[in-house]
């Protein structure tokens, strides 16, 4: 081992040891003014007033001197001046005043700084935009974090507090790691770790609870850096995290300082409303600025105006593009498809994407088997036609093999196929047609439902390398939304088709029920419970138009001996022949029904006692045709009718259904009493 080797070893086991004795002097390190825990109890006092408090401030000069220029700062915005502590203590309020006057108070056991790279300017200003932007935060985030903004506020401002502890324990070797990590958080916190064995998170929290702040402090103090705490303060930890970076990337003057989108959703916070935040706090930098240097006594060197101008630019611009983004994503979801085809939905969605977003061409192509479909189309032209009523333009016929090209590969391997300049890119494969003449940049994203790639949504620019990686995490968003709207469509259309197919049965059911609830089984014709609804119905509209009505009652003479002798299928043949003769002998308009056994019943509509004679005649004259058995036992069939009829219609008197049948009966009574095989008539108006 050489010389210099040796050196840097002793040099090493040196820091070590001080370090190890820097340490051990954490507990040495000097309390908190005696005013700021008697504030902390007299806040916590429901009836306290602010001469109270400003009487328990007076006894410590310093910070009473600070909250006064604290209240007169432009972070407060007076346009008077304020002079004494209590007047401070309205503008600022009670518990800002707490926290406020922790952080000024915290400044004076650390202002002996020999540590060159540590700026407590630019500390403080980092600590002031942690906790206003916790504050707000606090403000949008969900129920269930149980953090007030004013905890917020304060955890937000003492969440670094380990960083100036080890400035003033340990300010050669904190230059040193802070040199070498160039300032970056992450960075930083690994360079720590290796230097002294523990983080300034847990220097701070021990600091915290050695000063017998509330627990909440020093948890978010010790575990706000480390992403796999799962413990009570979790969510305080994540909107610290949150906050925290957002201002460390606008202390280093990163333009992409926008929030970690996976810390706002864990907090329920929306990205409009931390984007609101942001805003605001840009807004108000020079103020932080202000604030940091009273509270450190030094100016942060680093704050350049015209940077911050810049960053609120593209704020801003971001901000446009989340509302467009925001503005297409709303409007997908409002998209009816509610008897709309499928080729309509999608170029309701592609009208709803070109319309928020700059691009000049965009398709959308559906699996197909193998190979990928281009089902629509929407040009930047066709979008904005005055005619909205004409007719889409033919859909191309393009199709591209999965697999094949930028939008095959999307296909393929379910992820976004980025071609920033088409001149250049092999991955595009150009098809020889006028849209595709002269591309520029093209995006192609899968279109997923689940774990189901429905297709590919394909958009173009003539102008290279024109889309953003905001582009792409937009565009995955709306696709993954239209996937849903996809799939949501072809079941809907698919259960429509299936309630249009079982209604289809369901009437032929019913109907075929409903026939057999009304006819007879056996003949055909209607029963004896279709007949009595209906012939009722049929006697009031007789009598209402003064029309003729008459009744046949129509009974098989001899009918037990054809089934004792011939069989009951026998019977059946000859009920069934009957039947046929009725329906051959009335009129459409006319009730016919079997009315029970051997026994059939015929109302006649129009029709008086001369005609119902006549249509009696016919129906026994063609049932005389009739024969059952087979050679020499072979006989004909008969029957008897009794009818019920008026002779005057006109002076008809209103009968009931039960009335008409009993004299029908009582007629067919008599025709089989006199010899059978004959014709009874019951003449109500004959007397």
């Amino acid at each position: 081992m050489g010389m210099d080797s040796s050196k840097r070893l002793d040099e090493q086991d040196t820091d070590s040891d001080c370090v190890a004795a820097g340490l051990a002097l954490l507990d040495e390190l000097p309390q908190l003014p005696a005013a700021i825990h008697q504030l902390f109890e007299a806040l916590s006092d429901d009836d306290i007033d602010r001469h109270q408090l400003a009487a328990i401030l007076d006894q410590c000069p310093s910070l009473a001197a600070k909250l006064v220029g604290l209240a007169n700062s432009a972070y407060f915005s007076r346009a008077s001046t304020i002079n004494g502590v209590s007047d401070a203590i309205f503008v600022i309020g009670f518990r800002t005043v707490r926290s406020l006057a922790t952080a000024t108070a915290l400044q004076e056991p650390f202002s002996n700084n020999h540590c060159p790279a540590f700026q407590p300017g630019r500390f403080w200003l980092h600590a002031a935009l942690t906790a206003h932007v916790a504050k707000e935060l606090a403000k949008k985030a969900s129920p269930v974090l149980a953090l007030s903004p004013d905890e917020a506020y304060l955890a937000g401002l003492l969440h670094g507090i380990g960083l100036l502890a080890m400035a003033h324990l340990f300010p050669q070797e904190l230059d040193r790691v802070l040199t070498g990590s160039g300032g970056q958080t992450g960075a930083l916190s690994v360079h720590m770790q290796q230097q002294f064995g523990a983080s300034h998170h847990s220097v701070g929290a021990a600091l915290l609870r050695r000063w017998h702040l509330p627990e909440l402090f020093s948890c978010t103090t010790e575990h706000y850096g480390n992403p796999d705490y799962q413990g009570d303060c979790w969510m305080a930890c994540r909107l610290i995290t949150v906050a925290h970076d957002w201002a460390d990337h606008v202390i280093h003057r990163d333009p992409q300082h926008a929030f970690d989108q996976h810390g706002l959703n864990l907090l329920g916070i929306r990205p409009e409303d931390s984007e609101t935040v942001a805003e605001s706090c840009l807004e108000q930098l020079e103020s932080f600025t202000g604030l940091a240097e009273l509270i450190s006594g030094e100016a942060p060197e680093f704050c350049d105006p015209e940077t911050v101008a810049d960053a609120a630019v593209e704020l801003k611009d971001r901000l446009v593009d989340t509302i467009e983004s925001l503005s297409s994503l709303s409007a997908l979801t409002e998209i009816n498809i509610q008897d709309r085809s499928e080729e309509a939905v999608l170029r309701g969605a592609l009208r709803v994407l070109m319309a928020n977003q700059d691009m000049q061409r965009c398709s959308i192509f559906l699996v197909d088997g193998d190979e990928l479909l281009n089902a629509a189309g929407l040009s930047w032209s066709e979008q904005n036609e005055g005619d909205r009523e004409k007719a889409p333009a033919a859909v191309s016929t393009h199709r591209f093999r999965v697999g094949e090209g930028l939008i095959g590969l999307a296909a393929k391997t379910g992820e976004i196929q980025h071609c920033r300049d088409c001149s250049v890119d092999p991955r595009f494969k150009q098809k020889q047609t006028e849209t595709d003449a002269g591309l520029g940049s093209i995006i192609s994203v899968p279109i997923c439902f689940q774990d189901t790639t429905l297709g590919v949504l394909n958009i173009s620019h003539r102008q290279a390398n024109i889309f953003t990686e905001w582009d792409e995490r937009f565009l995955y968003v709306f696709c993954n939304m239209l996937g849903q709207l996809i799939k949501s469509n072809r079941l809907l259309r698919k259960m429509e088709h299936e309630i249009e197919q079982r209604t289809l049965e369901l009437q032929v059911a019913l109907e075929r029920a409903e026939s057999l609830s009304i006819l007879d089984g056996l003949t055909g014709v209607h029963n004896r419970r279709y007949f009595i609804s209906n012939f009722s119905t049929l006697i009031e509209q007789c009598a209402r138009y003064r029309h003729k009505l008459a009744l046949l009652m129509i009974d098989i003479d001899d009918f037990k001996q054809i089934n004792d002798t011939y069989g009951h299928l026998e019977g059946d043949r000859i009920l069934k022949a009957i039947a046929s003769v009725l329906k051959h002998c009335a009129r459409g308009a006319d009730i016919i029904a079997r009315f029970g056994g051997e026994e059939f019943i015929v109302a006649l509509q129009d029709t008086d006692c001369e005609g119902a004679s006549h249509v009696a005649g016919r129906i026994q004259d063609e049932i005389r045709l009739l024969s059952c058995g087979q050679g020499d036992n072979r006989r004909g069939v008969t029957a008897s009718i009794g009818m019920s009829c008026y002779a005057r219609p006109g002076n008809m008197p209103i009968k009931t259904p039960e009335q008409w049948i009993q004299e029908a009966d009582e007629a067919l009574y008599r025709a089989k009493h006199s010899g059978k095989n004959r014709i009874a008539v019951s003449v109500a108006d004959a007397l």
